[in-house]
């Protein structure tokens, strides 16, 4: 306990004779003891450095007489003792005999080497500038010519923690995986932190090697990562920057459109770069591409690193024509590119699949066709040309058609694509839209309600085709068996219900319905109102005069709960007044209800009074006493003597 030692008695002096030796553990050592040492009274009086507590010993007297032949008494010793690596120690070895004893002291039963830094007191063996090969086992041993004795203890050299990260610094790019080492050495056990700016991120008890491994960085990632070791008193870190590059896939080159003969060989390149190195996969009119048939893909990797993706057709064929696409992708991102290659020959359209599009979406269809060379593409519905509204637009050059914010009314039915080969033909395909419509549901807000009331949360679909499934969510996550929570669904609506309202069920509460078309949900917070409740309740206490105490009062409710303290002076019947709080001032209420008080009068005395409210059920109040010490004050620990008078 950090000590110090008052005295407020005229009685009473402070040893300074340097006679008198005060140890570290607080032995009081008596040097070539004289008569006049027998006519006092000791005592050792200590004062908390932090608190102001003082104790005092009971007071103890020397008896002195004329010396008498003894052996060897060993007083004070050790068993074991700690230091840190380049401080200082004392072991302490105290014998009593007569005549006066002589010493010795061994390590691992060896005479000490001759070194400066050992220097043996009248107390014990003092160390200086500790280094970690002093650890081991130490004898001190006396004597004098009636006989001996000897004291075994063991000095263990602590050395500070010490931590290095690597590599240093550490170059990367988003979505690759990073990897840091933590080297702690100075201690087998240990408490290891890693932070990153500032913020903690992980934690754990381990071996004198961890490693930090993270997947999938991403920009915010990037900064400063320290890792911390941690054991009792002692702390060390070091830290690494991680520098995070974009190493989202681009495209440094590619193909372009062409026409090609029949039979003619074509080969197809994409340029790529990003980190970590991208996978290229190649489509023909949004069909996968495979390593068949007179289809050949590859790739090679250049000096720099950029990937050459190539696609090779030996014998170009009619089904040939159309879109073709690279597409790169890595765990940073997705690029693509795409351009039209066109084989010369008779022209054909792919066979086209029935669409499903969503009502309030965008919907594109695509009249895919082969061969070269034709004359135009244009789209028909129920045999008008389109567009014929502001929602249609017609993409000649490709046959793409496009239907903005779909109708179910306006935009099911059936759609043909017509290519005009040349004035005495053409040709045509159709396919049929359907239209789903996603479920809409009408909003609903959750009011606030209060302990052990009953709710029922309304989640109604007003449009949208049928079938319609409903889940729940609480807080984003499925809804605990334990809650306690009933729903009941029929074909368009989901009724919650809870019948005995708890904390517990404060959240957001998602309805969730989806159909064939899509997934819809809407959220509301359900708060629930609790009365305030003591966390910490005030009880008695006492508080040094000139120091900072602190009146301990915290609650819990919600919504959260105001704290107003009151106090009344005296031991009397209290009447209670509110203490006025104003910043700055020496009074202030803490966060969390409590009351400091940083510099305690003696007007301070009395009981206080903490009352707690939120509007919600009771309020709910405790006093309590505060009693004011006053204490004197001295800088260190020291024994202190009282003069007795003699009868």
């Amino acid at each position: 306990m950090p000590v110090g030692v008052i005295s407020g008695s005229e009685a009473c002096s402070c040893l300074r004779d340097p006679r008198f030796h005060i140890t570290p553990s607080g032995a009081l050592y008596i040097l070539d003891v004289v008569t006049d040492d027998g006519n006092w009274n000791y005592r050792c009086l200590t004062r908390h450095r932090y608190t102001g507590e003082t104790r005092q010993s009971n007071s103890a007297r020397l008896t002195v007489t004329e010396p008498i032949n003894s052996e060897p008494t060993i007083l004070d010793g050790f068993d074991r003792r700690e230091v840190m690596v380049s401080h200082r120690v004392e072991l302490p070895c105290k014998a009593m005999g007569y005549p006066a004893p002589k010493y010795r002291w061994l390590k691992d039963n060896s005479p000490l080497e001759r070194d400066s830094r050992f220097r043996q007191l009248s107390t014990g063996l003092l160390i200086e500038n500790v280094r970690p090969s002093d650890a081991g086992s130490y004898v001190c041993e006396v004597w004098n010519s009636l006989g001996n004795a000897a004291m075994v203890g063991q000095l263990q050299v602590k050395q500070p923690l010490k931590v290095v990260v690597s590599p240093h610094t550490l170059k990367s790019s988003v979505g690759s995986q990073v990897s840091l080492s933590c080297m702690v050495t100075g201690s087998d056990k240990y408490e290891l932190s890693w932070y990153r700016n500032g913020e903690m991120i992980y934690r754990e008890k381990g071996a004198n090697q961890e490693t930090l491994v993270m997947d999938g960085m991403v920009k915010s990632d990037g900064g400063v990562y320290q890792c911390f070791a941690r054991k009792g008193k002692m702390s060390a870190q070091d830290f690494a920057q991680v520098i995070l590059e974009d190493g989202t896939p681009k495209i440094l080159s590619a193909f372009s459109e062409r026409m090609v003969n029949l039979n003619e060989p074509v080969s197809l390149v994409c340029n790529v770069k990003g980190t970590p190195r991208p996978a290229v996969t190649w489509t023909l009119d949004e069909e996968a591409i495979t390593d068949l048939g007179h289809y050949r893909m590859g790739q090679m990797v250049t000096p720099e690193g950029h990937v050459l993706s190539y696609l090779n057709v030996s014998h170009a064929k009619v089904n040939d024509s159309g879109i073709y696409r690279c597409s790169c992708n890595n765990s940073a991102g997705v690029v693509s590119y795409q351009a039209r290659i066109n084989v010369r020959g008779p022209a054909n359209i792919r066979d086209m699949k029935n669409l499903t599009a969503i009502a309030g979406r965008d919907a594109y269809i695509h009249c895919r066709v082969v061969g070269y060379p034709y004359y135009s593409i244009k789209w028909f519905k129920n045999s008008d040309l389109l567009p014929f509204n502001h929602r249609q637009r017609a993409f000649e050059n490709n046959g793409t058609l496009k239907l903005s914010n779909v109708q179910k009314s306006a935009d099911e039915g059936e759609y043909t694509c017509r290519v005009q080969v040349h004035p005495d033909l053409e040709i045509s395909k159709s396919l049929h839209v359907t239209v789903k419509e996603p479920p809409h549901i009408q909003p609903f807000e959750v009011q606030g309600y209060s302990i052990g009331q009953r709710v029922l949360i309304p989640c109604v679909v007003i449009s949208g085709d049928y079938p319609i499934y409903f889940t729940w969510q609480k807080d984003s996550r499925p809804i605990p068996a334990n809650l306690s929570v009933t729903i009941d669904n029929n074909e368009f609506s989901s009724l919650l219900r809870i019948a005995n309202l708890s904390s517990v069920h404060n959240g957001n509460y998602t309805c969730i319905a989806h159909n064939e078309a899509a997934a819809v949900e809407h959220q509301s917070q359900l708060i629930v109102k609790v009365p305030p409740s003591f966390v910490v309740q005030p009880m008695d206490q006492d508080g040094i005069y000139g120091k900072a105490v602190v009146l301990k009062c915290s609650a819990r409710g919600n919504p959260r709960p105001t704290i107003v303290w009151k106090h009344s002076r005296g031991k009397g019947v209290p009447q209670f007044q509110p203490i006025l709080l104003n910043s700055g001032s020496r009074i202030q209420l803490l966060e969390n209800g409590s009351l400091l008080i940083k510099h305690v009068l003696q007007e301070d005395s009395g009981y206080y009074l903490c009352k707690v409210s939120n509007d919600v059920g009771t309020d709910i109040s405790k006093s309590m006493y505060f009693t004011v010490k006053k204490v004197c004050s001295s800088a260190s620990c020291r024994v202190l003597r009282e003069q007795q008078r003699r009868p």
